[in-house]
């Protein structure tokens, strides 16, 4: 896969703005909106282009705290790293799970109604998984955003 200078450009746009018309984009990258549209379905079909999301306010979801969770496992095998996907994929305040290089196997961002959620989730998913070996909570104060 091979991309130029225009699908870079592209790809700086749609992640600014996913919602942009391929008109819009064409404007910024001095393509045709048809030119852009082949280009973002070739980005699409080979795999760059993987998803868009739409931004939501936590507020508007009855969620505004953000915290995450930084775990370190007892084990990470297969079986439990795909064990602990799966029960944390059906957590609705789960934003991102990664697995980590470093001290810590896990970082967990969720978006939590308060700190009793919080300490509900955590007695849930932490405290009585015995894979658990320990865990680091962080809370968000604020969310800086990158100038566009």
């Amino acid at each position: 896969m091979s991309l130029d200078d225009r699908d870079r450009a592209i790809l700086a746009a749609l992640a600014q703005d996913a919602w942009l018309t391929y008109g819009e984009l064409g404007a910024r990258v001095n393509l045709s909106a048809s030119a852009v549209q082949r280009r973002v379905e070739r980005l699409r079909a080979e795999g760059v282009i993987t998803g868009a999301k739409a931004n939501i306010a936590p507020e508007a979801l009855g969620r505004p705290l953000r915290i995450f969770v930084l775990v370190e496992l007892r084990e990470e095998s297969s079986a439990a790293l795909a064990s602990l996907a799966k029960r944390l994929a059906k957590e609705s305040c789960v934003v991102e799970t990664h697995y980590l290089a470093g001290p810590y196997d896990i970082l967990i961002a969720l978006q939590m109604r308060d700190m009793s959620n919080y300490a509900d989730f955590a007695e849930k998913h932490l405290n009585a998984n015995s894979n658990v070996r320990r865990y680091k909570t962080l809370t968000s104060l604020r969310t800086f955003t990158s100038p566009a």
